[in-house]
């Protein structure tokens, strides 16, 4: 990862993982259902599956991550993250079990979406980006036996795609495809062994006028699964995020074996 550390920042990984932790000690009360509905749900996986090692995918800040009681159940549990705070180094680095990594969980496009934009000989207008980069499962070198993905499916595109906005690059519709193609790419890593995630699903806004707006946050389809739940994540009360305006996430919870 080191050699990605200029297009993470430059990209604005390291501002969003901040910008997190920033939201939340404002909205502590508001995020607390959400954040132990989170651990609740998947503190209940994994009953059926002697599973030994899991790996858990956009650890973060550990607000979502019921990490006691993966303790408790798996002898080898891997954080994984774009770039985990030094506060989260310090909080596990006496934790045998506990494995840090720094992953693109993107399967690859951080660095190859930083390399199209950056290279003036590639006229990238009119083309899909589809047609420009080429994913790759990520962690490969480790086989963790169970995965969890905690509210990162919708996040995946949405930094590479303000991103290359800003350079100018690509049509609309060519986002879209994008944003689908990751998606679809990440659950169908996922699925190939047991595991759980959880994923704001709808964006609803209300505005001073008390008018309400939504819209769909993924744009492909969750795993069947043999567990569901939902809930409402009221993510923004104060107004800053669309300035003005109340903001809320559906969130949906699937396990699978």
């Amino acid at each position: 990862m080191k050699k990605q550390g200029q297009a993470i920042r430059r990209m604005g990984f390291l501002k969003d993982q901040e910008g997190i932790m920033n939201r939340y000690i404002r909205e502590v009360s508001p995020w607390e259902n959400h954040l132990e509905n989170s651990r609740n749900f998947i503190a209940g996986s994994f009953n059926q599956t002697e599973a030994e090692s899991v790996a858990v995918l956009g650890s973060g800040w550990l607000l979502d991550v019921p990490l006691d009681h993966l303790i408790k159940r798996f002898k080898h549990i891997y954080l994984v993250d774009i770039h985990h705070p030094i506060q989260i180094r310090k909080k596990t680095a006496a934790i045998s079990q506990v494995e840090l990594i720094e992953e693109d969980l993107t399967g690859g496009a951080i660095e190859q979406i930083w390399q199209l934009c950056r290279d003036s000989k590639i006229s990238l207008q009119k083309g899909n980006i589809t047609d420009h980069i080429s994913l790759k499962p990520p962690l490969e070198h480790i086989q963790p036996d169970a995965l969890v993905s905690v509210n990162l499916l919708n996040q995946l595109d949405i930094i590479l795609c303000d991103y290359i906005r800003k350079q100018g690059h690509f049509q609309q519709g060519s986002l879209t495809s994008f944003r689908a193609a990751i998606q679809a790419f990440h659950l169908e890593w996922i699925s190939k062994k047991p595991g759980c995630l959880v994923t704001d699903t709808t964006e609803e806004v209300t505005d001073k006028n008390r008018t309400k707006s939504s819209k769909a946050l993924l744009y492909t389809d969750l795993p069947d699964g043999i567990r569901h739940s939902s809930w409402w994540w009221d993510f923004d009360s104060l107004g800053t995020y669309h300035p003005g305006s109340r903001t809320r996430m559906e969130v949906r919870a699937v396990e699978w074996i």
